[in-house]
């Protein structure tokens, strides 16, 4: 019997998981209860909506996609304070990320990698040995 996407999500996120439904009534909340939300989480909402828009979804695309963002990321990490790098290191974070699944995946080898991502090739072997070691750690559970 195959699952629908809302079974598996059931099952993955059980009860407390965020529906559309839910989803769909963001935008019905007062906005004299909006302004009580945390600061932080009425900006995140803002720039997620934003950046939609700049991506070329409507207004109330961008708003609905903002609220469901947020949703997920408030049942990923809800209560939790969460540290996210500034602009240079950041990007550089990502880089690294695509570096080695262009590495990993795709087999791309380090020297095209650093023509590709202008860096040497010393600096792509660096980046591939850091990006390895937390992939496993990821992958493959400590054994002690």
């Amino acid at each position: 019997m195959t699952k629908t996407r809302e079974e598996e999500q059931h099952d993955l996120l059980g009860d407390s998981s965020f529906c559309d439904e839910l989803l769909d009534h963001l935008d019905e909340i007062p906005d004299e209860v909006r302004k009580k939300w945390p600061k932080d989480l009425a900006n995140l909402i803002d720039i997620y909506q934003a950046a939609m828009q700049r991506r070329g979804y409507s207004a109330n695309e961008a708003r609905s996609i903002a609220h469901t963002l947020m949703a997920e990321q408030s049942m990923y990490c809800g209560g939790r304070h969460v540290y996210i790098p500034k602009g240079d290191r950041f990007r550089q974070a990502v880089r690294d990320v695509e570096l080695f699944r262009d590495w990993h995946d795709r087999g791309i080898v380090p020297d095209d990698l650093a023509s590709h991502y202008k860096i040497s090739t010393q600096h792509v072997y660096r980046i591939i040995k850091e990006q390895r070691g937390l992939h496993m750690k990821k992958v493959q559970p400590e054994l002690f």
